[in-house]
Order: structure tokens, then sequence, then C-alpha cells
């Protein structure tokens, strides 16, 4: 029986792991390691639909995290230029009350879109390509941008209101006993940590993880990307309610909007372009926006796309950035975080020295889900692009994964199967698949409506989901984004709970 759990590491991951065990499990002894002379990467961060899930878990209102965590809403992201067009499409706005709201677990809506050929950009709600917003504020979206220090603090709050022990100590050594299990921390005052099961949330460093032997799944020949250079610019009164991403000649560039300011970056594979270069690159865009303040780099990262054959070892689970870490793209790993953690909170009833039973299972779902994300973030790069070195690598050089070495050519003719993605925890699906192919042009549009014409009597009842999005909008108040975040702020200092 597991009476105590140490969390090493006091980022996003770490806080989600501790506030979700909290809930579950009221009488856990929780203890957080977490070095303030290390610090958090704090690059700006956005969530998947996922973040909802978790507050939702640990009683945390809309109204209180766009107050305390300094959260925006996020209702996808833009992509532009990925076919080197100058173009854009959207994926993951918000669907409530656009023309796939009704889909009914069904792929038929998007059948028929495609099919006809609709732009990618009318397939998606018009007020979330304007950013605007209709009531109720606190119940449409399941995605945040967030002020990365402000969330952080926010999450500790909680902890401190709800008796999880935060220690600030750097873990220097790992102590294992005779059957290879964790037996201890010490740290760098040579003081010992001794708990029944540990979190390893440590990020890149792996500490725990690496002492038990942790095995890498190097994903760098279907992923290249391996750097990046983060950077703040300054605060606009309006802003959108999405991310941007922009593709530039060795990658691809984030736009977060926070309250504040806005959280950016240059994403690149620095076997096409140095670090000089890219930042002259990403300054140069800037300039073309109207920022024409020099850009000072807050952060540089560098890092390779995989993750770890086994998340759970022995008496340790590694969750975050020290069991996965892919790109920024797609803000995958805060969901994957989360969806770890929800996976581990029932594990652990189960858990029994000396039978792997458990954490077998856990891992191999989790490598499924690996899988998905590197699947999906690749996608993305299967562009028509060949106007740089890079470009022209990921056109006739990139390794394709096995599910799309397999299922690409079926899904342009077919449209994916909702099938292929049943597996549980999947961060991404049929609908995922469709957004991105359809705005990259990938869709045989002609074949998708010859199968969508030969199917159209039996699933009419579908195919009329695909309705005027403004339908549902008559006589409604719309707000902009900045209004809808200061709306939100003001109903939580008048109630501490949604109204």
């Amino acid at each position: 029986m597991i009476k105590n759990i140490c969390i090493v590491g006091g980022g996003t991951s770490g806080l989600v792991a501790a506030l979700s065990l909290r809930k579950s499990y009221p009488k856990l002894k929780i203890t957080m390691l977490e070095s303030s002379a290390i610090g958090i990467i704090g690059v700006g961060e956005g969530s998947t639909e996922h973040w909802k899930n978790f507050m939702d878990h640990i009683d945390v209102t809309v109204p209180e995290l766009v107050r305390e965590a300094g959260a925006t809403f996020k209702m996808g992201i833009k992509f532009t230029n990925w076919n080197g067009d100058g173009k854009h499409y959207f994926h993951s706005l918000a669907e409530q009350y656009g023309p796939v709201a009704k889909d009914n677990g069904l792929p038929f809506t998007w059948i028929r879109m495609v099919g006809e050929d609709w732009d990618p950009n009318d397939t998606v709600w018009s007020l979330s390509r304007a950013s605007r917003h209709v009531e109720p504020l606190h119940e449409i979206l399941s995605q945040y941008h967030f002020d990365t220090f402000k969330l952080n603090s926010f999450l500790h709050k909680l902890c401190s209101q709800r008796d999880i022990t935060v220690i600030d100590a750097e873990v220097e050594e790992v102590i294992l006993d005779e059957q290879g299990y964790v037996k201890s921390l010490r740290d760098k005052t040579g003081t010992a940590h001794d708990y029944d099961f540990y979190i390893d949330c440590t990020g890149f460093r792996r500490i725990i993880g690496t002492k038990l032997g942790t095995k890498w799944v190097d994903c760098t020949s279907q992923l290249p990307m391996n750097s990046a250079l983060a950077f703040p610019t300054e605060y606009t009164e309006d802003i959108p309610s999405y991310t941007e991403s922009t593709a530039l000649s060795s990658g691809w560039v984030w736009r977060i909007p926070t309250q504040e300011r806005y959280g950016n970056g240059y994403v690149f594979c620095d076997k096409f372009i140095d670090e000089t270069k890219a930042y002259d690159e990403v300054s140069q865009y800037y300039k073309e926006l109207g920022i024409t303040d020099n850009i000072q780099v807050g952060r540089k990262v560098k890092f390779g796309a995989g993750y770890v054959e086994e998340f759970w070892i022995k008496n340790c689970v590694q969750i975050g950035l020290s069991g996965i870490f892919v790109e920024p793209l797609e803000a995958s790993s805060i969901g994957t975080s989360i969806q770890q953690v929800f996976a581990l909170i029932p594990s652990l009833f189960f858990y029994e020295r000396g039978n792997t039973h458990t954490a077998d299972r856990y891992n191999s779902d989790l490598k499924e889900v690996c899988k998905n994300i590197v699947d999906f973030i690749q996608l993305h790069y299967l562009t028509k692009r060949d106007d740089s070195e890079f470009w022209k690598w990921c056109k006739n050089e990139l390794v394709l994964t096995d599910f799309n070495k397999h299922n690409m050519e079926y899904f342009k003719e077919k449209f994916p199967n909702p099938i292929y993605f049943n597996k549980p925890m999947l961060l991404f699906s049929y609908t995922n698949y469709a957004q991105v192919m359809h705005g990259l042009g990938m869709f045989n549009n002609k074949k998708i409506h010859e199968s969508y014409l030969q199917h159209l009597d039996h699933y009419t009842l579908w195919s009329n989901y695909a309705i005027n999005d403004n339908n549902n909008l008559e006589g409604r108040e719309t707000f902009s984004h900045r209004e809808a975040i200061n709306i939100l702020k003001e109903r939580f200092l008048e109630s501490k709970h949604v109204i």
C-alpha cells in the first residue's frame, strides 16, 4: 500500500500530478521537491481540451483561472504559410456553434465539407476566426493560453491550500535498494527523502528515470525540430483567441497571447539554420508584422523528439517532459501530462511491489499516446513547400511514421477512419487529422465527394448538420477577447464561483 508519494519537479506537470492526486486520494501524504535554483522552462504555454478536464477534477472555475493564472482563451491554432502560399487555415477551433457542431461521433459532416471543397476557413465558426465571444463565456471553451509563471504561482497556492508539502531541494542522488526500487533521494544538503512511490517531473534531466535505466525512443528522423528561441513581445489591447503558428524557412514561429504580453518563439532545426541566422530571420519577420523593437531572447531551448520506452519503472512514473517531448507544435505537452496523471490515479490503487502487471499496461497505453502525437505532429510537415533546404528535406527525406506511411494515401481518398483512433487516451483523433489535411490541401476531394454521394441517402441526417453557423447567433451579444477576459475577472471578484 502506498502511504506517501514524492513528486520531484515543480513545473506544470508536477503541479498537475500533485493536485490531481490530492483530489483523488485525500489522505495520501504528498510531497513535492522542487529547486528554486533550477526554476521552470517558462516559455509560455497553450493547452489542449484536456486542461478543462483537469480544472473540473480539482474544482477550479474558468473565472478563477482567468483571474489568478492570467489565462486567455484558446479557440485553436491559426496556421499560416505552411504550404508556402501565404494562406492560412485553423485547427481545433470551437465547434459548439459551427458547421460541425453536432457531428454525433460520425465523420459524415466533414466528408461532405471536404467533398464539396469547402474553403478550410469556412469549416470553423466565424466568431472564432474573428476572436469574438458569446455567453455563457465560462462554458463554451476548454482550451487556454497561460502566462507560465502566473500559472505556476496559482497552482502552488492551491497546493498550499490542499495539504501538499512543497520543499525547496535540489536532488543530487537517487539511491536504489537491492531489488532496484527507489529507496531514497538525497539533495545537495545531504538530506535524505524517503517515500513509497516517486513521480519524476524533472523535465529533460530525467533524474530518477535515468537512474532506473529508462531507454529513450529517438524520433528525430521523423520530427527534426531540435531548437527554439523564446522571447516576449509587448502588450496589445486587441488580442486573438488563438495561437498563431507561421512557417518560416527552417521551422515555425509561435505567438501566444496572454493578458499582459505575447509569448513567442522560433522552433527550428539547427541542421538547416544556425542560431544567429534564426534570430535574424525571426527579427525580420516581426518587423514585417509592425513590431519594430529589438527581440530580446529570454530562453534558448535544445531538445530532441522522442519518449521513454517505459514511463513506469519499479516505484517511479515519469510524467511530462521527463517522459516525452516532441516539440511545442499543437501544445501536446500539458495534455499528455494530464492523460498520464489520469491514467495513474486508478492504477495506483493496484500497485504492488514486485508485480509489474499494472505498470506494463500503463506503459503500453502511454506508448500508443506517444506514437499518436508523433504521427499527428509529423502530418503538419507533409506540405507542398520546397522553397528552402529544410522544406525540401521534409518533402524528400523525412522518415514517415508507420501509421502515416500505411494510412495517408488511404486517408487522402477515403477520409480518416475514426476506428483508427479508438485506442485509450489518444490526444488526436480523425477530426484533428481532417482539419490539418484539409487545411494543407491533401485530400482528393473528387474521390471523397463520390463516396459522399454514394452514401447520401443513408446519412442525410448528419449532412444536415453542416449549416450556416450564423443561425445560432441571431440576437446574441458578442464580446472581443479582451472584453470577455475582463468580464470573467470581474465575476470572480464578485463571486468565488461560476455565475
